[in-house]
């Protein structure tokens, strides 16, 4: 039998447990409000299009199969409670200016619950690198309003340009069709999207050769096709569910690794090798 651990119900807060299959409900929403264009208001709700898959461990003591629990500590070896806790905002190193919570929540943009749109933009023009998250909108008692301004998005391909308070902060939010609904993409600020010219590694980099940039080109097109993305799987995920049902089945079967291909000689080598095995 695998080594299965019934843990008792424990105080503070709670932590979900690991998802082994897409979960059955909906998920809840996260912001009600209205649309604004001009003398135009449209109520909707706000939920996550998004939805993370990714495999939750929870840490246990290995003898007594217990869960880990982390505390907090001051330098002085303290326990800390989270009353006694205030923040540093940096000035420079090991020198801070303390701030108490309500001074920090007094800062925070009111909690509006308004997207005004004044402008309108072509959707293909944002740099994705912006995209924070996406939101599905969906109608509240505001059908007929909704379905116009999903109509007007999909036939002109104009996205709505406006600011949303989500979670205390305050963001650039990109309003736009897709799939037959209206959904609402949160923005980085220009200021969190770094520019890579900056990084001294991708400084003073030589140019490749003719024959090699000619060989990147070839190998590129040849590997060009559709975009699709259902033939990506987290094959992670997949061995750890394999691994799981093989250890409740009473025998753990550990995946296999692929062995690794050996490696080219050179770049070249490598570049000339892969071009003429896909001529096969």
């Amino acid at each position: 039998m695998p080594d299965v651990v019934q843990l008792s119900e424990e105080k503070g807060p709670e932590e979900p447990a690991p998802a082994l299959s897409p979960p059955s409900s909906l998920p809840r929403t996260t912001w009600s409000g209205s649309l604004r264009i001009g003398l135009v208001n449209i109520p909707v709700k706000a939920l996550s299009l998004t939805r993370e898959m990714r495999i939750s461990f929870r840490m246990l003591h290995k003898s007594c199969k217990t869960p880990i629990s982390f505390k907090r500590f001051c330098q002085e070896g303290e326990e800390v409670s989270l009353a006694d806790i205030v923040y540093g905002y940096p000035l420079e190193k090991n020198r801070y200016v303390v701030l108490e919570k309500k001074e920090i929540d007094s800062a925070r943009p009111e909690s509006g619950n308004t997207i005004l749109l004044d402008r309108f933009v072509n959707f293909f023009e944002v740099d994705p690198h912006h995209f924070d998250h996406t939101y599905l909108l969906r109608p509240d008692r505001s059908e007929d309003a909704y379905s116009l301004l999903r109509s007007a998005m999909e036939k002109t391909g104009l996205a709505g340009l406006g600011k949303i308070t989500f979670r205390s902060k305050e963001r650039p939010v990109l309003v736009h069709y897709y799939r037959d609904a209206v959904v609402a993409t949160t923005l980085r600020y220009l200021d969190e999207v770094m520019d890579p010219r900056i990084f001294p590694a991708l400084q003073d980099l030589s140019n490749p050769g003719e024959r090699e940039l000619d060989l990147a080109v070839q190998i590129m097109k040849g590997l060009s096709g559709e975009l699709d993305l259902r033939g990506y799987r987290d094959q992670y995920k997949e061995r750890i569910d394999a691994l799981v049902k093989s250890k409740m089945a009473g025998a753990a079967i550990l995946p296999e690794k692929k062995r690794a291909k050996p490696a080219a000689k050179s770049l070249m080598d490598a570049l000339r090798l892969t071009a003429e095995s896909l001529k096969k």
